[in-house]
Protein backbone atom coordinates (compact mmCIF):
# COMPACT_ATOMS: atom_id res chain seq x y z
CA UNK A 1 0.00 0.00 0.00
CA UNK A 2 3.08 2.21 0.86
CA UNK A 3 4.41 1.63 -3.22
CA UNK A 4 4.48 4.47 -4.85
CA UNK A 5 2.33 5.43 -7.75
CA UNK A 6 0.49 7.56 -9.32
CA UNK A 7 -2.29 5.69 -10.82
CA UNK A 8 -5.09 7.29 -8.09
CA UNK A 9 -4.93 10.41 -10.85
CA UNK A 10 -6.75 9.07 -13.56
CA UNK A 11 -9.90 8.86 -10.82
CA UNK A 12 -12.16 11.91 -11.17
CA UNK A 13 -11.94 12.79 -7.48
CA UNK A 14 -7.90 13.90 -7.88
CA UNK A 15 -9.09 16.29 -10.66
CA UNK A 16 -8.12 19.19 -8.99
CA UNK A 17 -4.65 17.97 -7.94
CA UNK A 18 -3.72 16.81 -11.39
CA UNK A 19 -2.13 19.48 -12.56
CA UNK A 20 0.51 19.93 -9.71
CA UNK A 21 1.35 16.24 -9.55
CA UNK A 22 5.06 15.88 -10.44
CA UNK A 23 6.33 12.98 -12.72
CA UNK A 24 8.47 11.14 -9.80
CA UNK A 25 10.22 7.94 -9.78
CA UNK A 26 9.87 7.12 -6.27
CA UNK A 27 8.33 9.00 -3.30
CA UNK A 28 9.79 12.58 -2.53
CA UNK A 29 12.56 13.96 -0.76
CA UNK A 30 13.01 17.08 1.01
CA UNK A 31 14.71 18.51 -1.58
CA UNK A 32 11.89 16.61 -3.91
CA UNK A 33 9.20 18.51 -1.61
CA UNK A 34 11.18 22.29 -2.06
CA UNK A 35 11.07 21.51 -6.18
CA UNK A 36 7.15 20.36 -6.13
CA UNK A 37 6.81 24.25 -4.06
CA UNK A 38 9.08 25.79 -6.70
CA UNK A 39 7.42 24.55 -9.69
CA UNK A 40 4.50 25.79 -8.04
CA UNK A 41 5.39 29.25 -7.36
CA UNK A 42 7.12 29.83 -10.83
CA UNK A 43 3.08 29.23 -12.26
CA UNK A 44 2.76 32.10 -9.92
CA UNK A 45 0.41 29.61 -7.45
CA UNK A 46 -0.67 32.34 -4.86
CA UNK A 47 0.93 30.12 -1.78
CA UNK A 48 1.62 31.87 1.38
CA UNK A 49 4.98 33.32 1.64
CA UNK A 50 7.69 30.66 3.64
CA UNK A 51 5.50 27.80 3.23
CA UNK A 52 7.61 24.64 3.46
CA UNK A 53 6.86 21.03 3.40
CA UNK A 54 9.67 20.00 6.38
CA UNK A 55 10.08 16.32 6.38
CA UNK A 56 10.37 14.54 9.55
CA UNK A 57 9.54 17.92 11.65
CA UNK A 58 7.93 17.39 15.20
CA UNK A 59 7.07 21.25 16.55
CA UNK A 60 6.67 21.90 20.23
CA UNK A 61 3.27 24.07 19.19
CA UNK A 62 0.22 23.05 17.91
CA UNK A 63 0.47 22.11 14.42
CA UNK A 64 -1.82 24.79 13.38
CA UNK A 65 -0.07 27.38 15.03
CA UNK A 66 3.47 25.91 14.34
CA UNK A 67 2.41 26.60 10.44
CA UNK A 68 1.13 29.87 10.99
CA UNK A 69 4.17 31.07 12.75
CA UNK A 70 6.59 29.70 10.90
CA UNK A 71 5.22 28.20 7.20
CA UNK A 72 6.64 25.05 7.76
CA UNK A 73 3.74 22.22 7.32
CA UNK A 74 5.11 19.14 9.17
CA UNK A 75 5.34 16.45 6.52
CA UNK A 76 6.36 12.36 7.07
CA UNK A 77 8.38 10.52 4.24
CA UNK A 78 6.82 8.13 2.33
CA UNK A 79 3.60 8.80 4.12
CA UNK A 80 0.55 8.94 1.80
CA UNK A 81 -1.62 11.71 4.10
CA UNK A 82 1.17 13.78 4.16
CA UNK A 83 1.63 13.77 0.08
CA UNK A 84 -1.74 14.68 -0.56
CA UNK A 85 -1.96 16.83 2.35
CA UNK A 86 0.98 18.69 0.50
CA UNK A 87 -0.92 18.48 -3.04
CA UNK A 88 -4.06 20.03 -1.20
CA UNK A 89 -1.97 23.57 -0.36
CA UNK A 90 -0.70 23.51 -4.13
CA UNK A 91 -4.06 22.81 -5.79
CA UNK A 92 -6.24 24.65 -2.79
CA UNK A 93 -3.39 27.41 -1.51
CA UNK A 94 -5.64 30.22 -0.24
CA UNK A 95 -8.42 28.06 1.15
CA UNK A 96 -5.86 25.78 3.07
CA UNK A 97 -4.61 29.37 4.52
CA UNK A 98 -7.46 30.61 5.69
CA UNK A 99 -8.28 27.25 7.45
CA UNK A 100 -5.26 27.90 9.12
CA UNK A 101 -5.89 31.06 9.75
CA UNK A 102 -9.18 29.95 11.19
CA UNK A 103 -7.71 27.43 13.07
CA UNK A 104 -5.17 30.32 15.04
CA UNK A 105 -8.29 32.36 15.41
CA UNK A 106 -10.14 29.74 16.96
CA UNK A 107 -7.02 28.66 19.77
CA UNK A 108 -6.17 32.44 20.35
CA UNK A 109 -10.10 32.62 22.22
CA UNK A 110 -9.70 29.18 24.08
CA UNK A 111 -10.81 26.35 21.75
CA UNK A 112 -7.07 25.16 21.99
CA UNK A 113 -8.17 21.24 22.48
CA UNK A 114 -10.56 21.67 18.89
CA UNK A 115 -14.62 22.94 19.55
CA UNK A 116 -17.46 23.26 16.73
CA UNK A 117 -15.34 26.06 14.88
CA UNK A 118 -12.07 23.89 14.63
CA UNK A 119 -13.69 20.43 14.51
CA UNK A 120 -16.14 21.96 11.20
CA UNK A 121 -12.52 23.35 9.67
CA UNK A 122 -10.48 20.15 10.65
CA UNK A 123 -13.61 17.85 8.75
CA UNK A 124 -13.32 20.26 5.89
CA UNK A 125 -9.72 19.92 5.39
CA UNK A 126 -9.33 15.98 5.51
CA UNK A 127 -12.97 14.94 4.66
CA UNK A 128 -14.27 17.94 2.82
CA UNK A 129 -15.32 18.11 -0.79
CA UNK A 130 -16.79 21.22 -2.70
CA UNK A 131 -20.14 20.86 -4.50
CA UNK A 132 -20.31 23.12 -7.47
CA UNK A 133 -24.00 24.41 -8.21
CA UNK A 134 -25.46 26.59 -10.55
CA UNK A 135 -28.59 25.22 -10.31
CA UNK A 136 -29.69 25.94 -6.67
CA UNK A 137 -32.46 23.43 -6.50
CA UNK A 138 -29.31 20.77 -7.48
CA UNK A 139 -27.77 21.77 -3.78
CA UNK A 140 -31.26 21.48 -2.24
CA UNK A 141 -31.61 18.23 -3.29
CA UNK A 142 -27.95 17.45 -2.10
CA UNK A 143 -28.56 18.98 1.24
CA UNK A 144 -31.77 16.65 1.51
CA UNK A 145 -30.21 13.54 0.80
CA UNK A 146 -32.78 12.82 -2.27
CA UNK A 147 -29.97 10.33 -3.84
CA UNK A 148 -31.83 9.15 -6.52
CA UNK A 149 -33.02 12.67 -8.06
CA UNK A 150 -29.62 13.95 -7.51
CA UNK A 151 -27.74 10.94 -9.18
CA UNK A 152 -30.35 9.64 -11.42
CA UNK A 153 -33.05 11.82 -12.26
CA UNK A 154 -30.25 14.75 -12.63
CA UNK A 155 -27.71 12.40 -13.95
CA UNK A 156 -26.98 14.77 -16.79
CA UNK A 157 -26.30 17.53 -15.19
CA UNK A 158 -23.04 16.76 -13.39
CA UNK A 159 -20.50 18.47 -15.31
CA UNK A 160 -22.94 20.92 -16.74
CA UNK A 161 -25.00 21.97 -13.64
CA UNK A 162 -23.01 20.05 -10.73
CA UNK A 163 -19.44 18.78 -10.01
CA UNK A 164 -17.43 18.03 -7.05
CA UNK A 165 -13.78 19.26 -6.14
CA UNK A 166 -11.88 17.17 -3.85
CA UNK A 167 -10.19 19.37 -1.28
CA UNK A 168 -9.88 16.74 1.78
CA UNK A 169 -6.43 14.88 2.29
CA UNK A 170 -7.53 12.25 4.42
CA UNK A 171 -10.44 11.32 1.26
CA UNK A 172 -7.69 11.64 -0.95
CA UNK A 173 -5.87 8.61 1.16
CA UNK A 174 -8.69 6.82 1.30
CA UNK A 175 -9.40 6.99 -2.11
CA UNK A 176 -6.95 4.50 -3.26
CA UNK A 177 -9.05 1.88 -2.16
CA UNK A 178 -12.82 3.08 -2.96
CA UNK A 179 -15.40 1.16 -1.36
CA UNK A 180 -18.67 1.28 -0.65
CA UNK A 181 -19.79 3.46 2.66
CA UNK A 182 -16.86 5.91 1.20
CA UNK A 183 -18.34 9.48 1.88
CA UNK A 184 -17.17 12.51 1.89
CA UNK A 185 -18.19 16.19 3.37
CA UNK A 186 -19.84 18.25 1.01
CA UNK A 187 -19.81 22.23 0.78
CA UNK A 188 -22.37 23.56 -1.19
CA UNK A 189 -20.96 26.47 -3.43
CA UNK A 190 -23.11 28.34 -5.63
CA UNK A 191 -21.54 29.39 -9.16
CA UNK A 192 -22.48 31.44 -11.91
CA UNK A 193 -23.68 29.48 -15.08
CA UNK A 194 -20.91 29.83 -17.31
CA UNK A 195 -18.63 28.79 -14.62
CA UNK A 196 -18.58 24.96 -16.42
CA UNK A 197 -17.36 25.84 -19.61
CA UNK A 198 -13.75 26.57 -18.18
CA UNK A 199 -11.15 24.70 -17.81
CA UNK A 200 -10.51 22.93 -14.97
CA UNK A 201 -7.59 24.95 -13.14
CA UNK A 202 -9.46 27.43 -14.05
CA UNK A 203 -12.56 26.41 -12.07
CA UNK A 204 -10.26 25.08 -9.11
CA UNK A 205 -8.91 28.74 -8.71
CA UNK A 206 -12.45 30.55 -8.63
CA UNK A 207 -13.32 27.73 -6.02
CA UNK A 208 -9.86 28.56 -3.82
CA UNK A 209 -10.50 32.31 -3.78
CA UNK A 210 -13.85 32.27 -3.08
CA UNK A 211 -13.17 29.90 -0.13
CA UNK A 212 -10.70 31.32 1.08
CA UNK A 213 -12.80 34.98 1.53
CA UNK A 214 -15.38 33.29 3.09
CA UNK A 215 -13.51 30.72 5.62
CA UNK A 216 -11.88 34.41 6.70
CA UNK A 217 -15.44 34.68 8.25
CA UNK A 218 -16.01 32.45 11.71
CA UNK A 219 -19.64 32.91 10.53
CA UNK A 220 -19.43 30.90 7.92
CA UNK A 221 -18.67 26.78 8.01
CA UNK A 222 -19.61 27.22 12.06
CA UNK A 223 -19.46 23.85 12.61
CA UNK A 224 -19.34 20.19 11.42
CA UNK A 225 -23.38 20.37 10.33
CA UNK A 226 -22.66 22.79 8.08
CA UNK A 227 -21.21 20.10 5.70
CA UNK A 228 -23.33 17.36 3.86
CA UNK A 229 -22.80 13.72 3.59
CA UNK A 230 -21.99 13.16 -0.36
CA UNK A 231 -21.85 8.93 -0.86
CA UNK A 232 -18.64 9.78 -3.55
CA UNK A 233 -19.13 6.16 -5.42
CA UNK A 234 -22.90 7.37 -6.26
CA UNK A 235 -21.56 10.67 -8.54
CA UNK A 236 -21.50 9.31 -11.93
CA UNK A 237 -18.43 8.55 -13.56
CA UNK A 238 -16.87 7.75 -10.18
CA UNK A 239 -17.73 4.27 -10.03
CA UNK A 240 -18.71 2.18 -12.65
CA UNK A 241 -21.72 0.15 -10.55
CA UNK A 242 -23.38 2.97 -10.42
CA UNK A 243 -24.18 2.77 -14.08
CA UNK A 244 -26.88 0.91 -13.10
CA UNK A 245 -29.95 2.53 -11.04
CA UNK A 246 -29.92 -0.86 -8.69
CA UNK A 247 -26.80 0.33 -7.19
CA UNK A 248 -28.58 3.32 -5.29
CA UNK A 249 -31.54 1.30 -4.05
CA UNK A 250 -28.43 0.34 -1.04
CA UNK A 251 -30.06 2.33 1.70
CA UNK A 252 -27.30 1.67 4.03
CA UNK A 253 -24.30 3.36 1.73
CA UNK A 254 -27.22 5.87 0.40
CA UNK A 255 -28.94 6.83 3.78
CA UNK A 256 -32.21 8.94 3.55
CA UNK A 257 -31.94 11.11 6.66
CA UNK A 258 -28.71 12.63 7.55
CA UNK A 259 -26.23 11.13 10.31
CA UNK A 260 -25.71 12.90 13.23
CA UNK A 261 -22.30 14.25 13.17
CA UNK A 262 -19.96 13.82 15.72
CA UNK A 263 -17.82 16.99 16.54
CA UNK A 264 -14.43 15.09 16.98
CA UNK A 265 -14.84 12.49 14.14
CA UNK A 266 -12.61 13.56 11.15
CA UNK A 267 -12.22 10.10 9.08
CA UNK A 268 -13.66 9.56 5.66
CA UNK A 269 -15.43 6.70 5.73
Amino acid sequence: MNRWHTDYLTHPLYRPVRSVVPVLADWPDQAGYDALLAAARARRAPLPLGLRFVLGLEPDAYYETHIGDTGEVPTRAGNWHDWFNALAWLAWPQAKAALNRRHIRAIARGEAKRGPLRDAATLFDECGVIVAVSDSLLGRTLDDMRWHELFLARRRDWGRRIAAFTLGHALMETGLAPHIGWCGKALIVDVEEDFFGRDEDEQTARLDAELAARLDDDAFLASPRALCPLPLLGIPGWWPDNESPAFYDNADYFRPTRRAKSATVTACS
